[in-house]
């Protein structure tokens, strides 16, 4: 886009309503507050308070129909950009300037102009009056911003008469990028933390639910168990417990640092292994696996807090029956926020949850309330769901604390890897200074020792 208008644009229109070119006139005014339009959209992406810019960027994804950004938009498109979004009247709010000169003619009887000439009577021309009006249009905004060095003039344009607030907000933007060093890791210090909070809250459950399983089986003896999503083995050795009566059991997880780690040392009749369970080649690698050890096919399948990060679960859960010994037993577990509640929080916890699902590539936070039908409709048999509630009352402060970062730290992170994407992004920075508030304000709360909350840990068997 050019930086400046010449001289020698603005004679070349003026030439042509002296010529009676009015319709050329009216081109030539529009092509040039098309690049107007554009420049001033950018601008107020960049200075405008966050609110504004949100309301901006979901107007252009709307006109833009999600799959056009706004430098592909035409002269058309951005009139409507600008109206939908109310782009002026934030502008002025913003400035606490007097809008008055650009707002003096409508851009939309420009674009019904202009629209007429090129789409819908080709031959009919304008009159003098409307070419004047298209170029008054024009001449106003260049008053507005200057002719020169456009950018400048435009960036001056959006400068707030309360240059405080904007310096904060700027200082608000470093804060945030200076944070902006890390990303979801299961082998770090904090998500191992957080694993085992994980595993204590679930020992007791998922230890009934394995006894069930035994006791049911008809096999008793020489059992062969396969964790899904096994991270470092930490929960696979304590789920699988020595007194149970497995000779074998295999480990399997999308995490090559930690397998390649834990593969080094010596766990007994625990092995473990590199595996992307919605790779292509899936089925080679797991019957790979099966071979090196010698073994036909597992009698207890587990997988804890897993399932929700495939694409497709279902798929996962359908191959993995083949690979079942008839008898055996698949156990899953999972949570579902839709069980969340809590008491007396304002909403933030329905606000927390609604902003995580809003990020792309988020695990499906709902996945708790699917299992019985997707195990039911993969033909298992003699289906269990059994639930755990776990709450915040008898709490010590100590435990409220566990508590809360076990269900809600993770969510930070949806933020930091859209951040990390885009550094320099002030709405990606504000979601995520967003985020942090809430959260900041929750664990508050959780402090509280009336302060309620609970949940719901849920898993399902089923047999083969």
């Amino acid at each position: 886009m050019q930086d400046f208008i010449r001289a020698d644009q603005l004679d070349k229109i003026e030439h042509f309503i002296a010529l009676g070119y009015y319709d050329s006139a009216v081109k030539e005014s529009c092509a040039l507050l098309e690049e107007i339009l554009k420049k001033v959209y950018r601008q107020a992406l960049a200075d405008l308070p966050i609110e504004d810019r949100t309301v901006l960027l979901e107007s252009e994804e709307k006109i833009g129909n999600r799959n056009k950004s706004y430098t592909k938009f035409g002269f058309g498109e951005l009139v409507g950009l600008f109206n939908r979004s109310r782009l002026l009247e934030r502008w002025g709010k913003y400035t606490q300037s007097n809008m008055g000169i650009i707002r003096s003619i409508s851009l939309d009887y420009i674009v019904d102009l202009r629209n007429r000439l090129t789409h819908d009577q080709a031959n009919q021309m304008c009159t003098k009056a409307e070419a004047n009006l298209a170029y008054d249009a024009l001449t106003n905004w260049l008053s507005f911003i200057g002719y020169k060095e456009m950018d400048r003039g435009i960036e001056k344009a959006f400068t707030s008469l309360n240059g405080e607030e904007k310096k904060q907000e700027v200082n608000i933007y470093d804060k945030v990028k200076e944070k902006v060093n890390s990303d979801y890791d299961s082998s770090s210090v904090r998500e191992k933390r957080r694993l085992k909070l994980q595993s204590s809250y679930s020992e007791e459950f998922d230890a009934q639910c394995f006894e069930y399983v035994l006791n049911k089986m008809d096999k008793k003896q020489g059992l062969i168990g396969l964790d899904i999503g096994c991270a470092d083995g930490y929960v696979t050795e304590l789920r699988f417990k020595k007194e149970y009566p497995f000779d074998m059991v295999i480990g399997v997880d999308f995490n090559e640092k930690l397998i390649e780690k834990i593969s080094q040392e010596d766990h007994g009749h625990f092995y473990y292994h590199q595996l992307d369970l919605e790779a292509k080649d899936f089925d080679d690698r797991i019957q790979a696996i099966m071979d090196e050890h010698e073994i036909e096919g597992f009698d207890v399948i587990f997988s804890a807090l897993t399932l929700h990060h495939l694409k497709n679960p279902q798929r996962i859960l359908m191959k993995l029956r083949k690979y079942l010994n008839r008898g055996g037993a698949i156990i899953i577990r999972g949570v579902d926020d839709g069980a969340m509640l809590a008491y007396d929080d304002g909403g933030l916890v329905e606000k927390i949850l609604k902003e995580t699902i809003s990020f792309e590539n988020v695990s499906d936070r709902f996945h708790g309330r699917k299992f019985y039908t997707m195990l039911c409709s993969l033909g298992y048999k003699d289906i269990q769901m059994r639930y755990q509630v776990d709450d915040t009352t008898h709490m010590t402060f100590e435990e409220r604390e566990d508590f809360f970062h076990y269900y809600f730290d993770f969510r930070l992170s949806y933020t930091l890897r859209t951040l990390n994407k885009d550094p320099d992004n002030p709405l990606y920075q504000e979601n995520h200074m967003k985020m942090q508030e809430m959260l900041d304000e929750l664990e508050e709360k959780f402090m509280k020792p009336d302060f309620f909350f609970s949940t719901l840990t849920i898993s399902a068997i089923g047999f083969k």
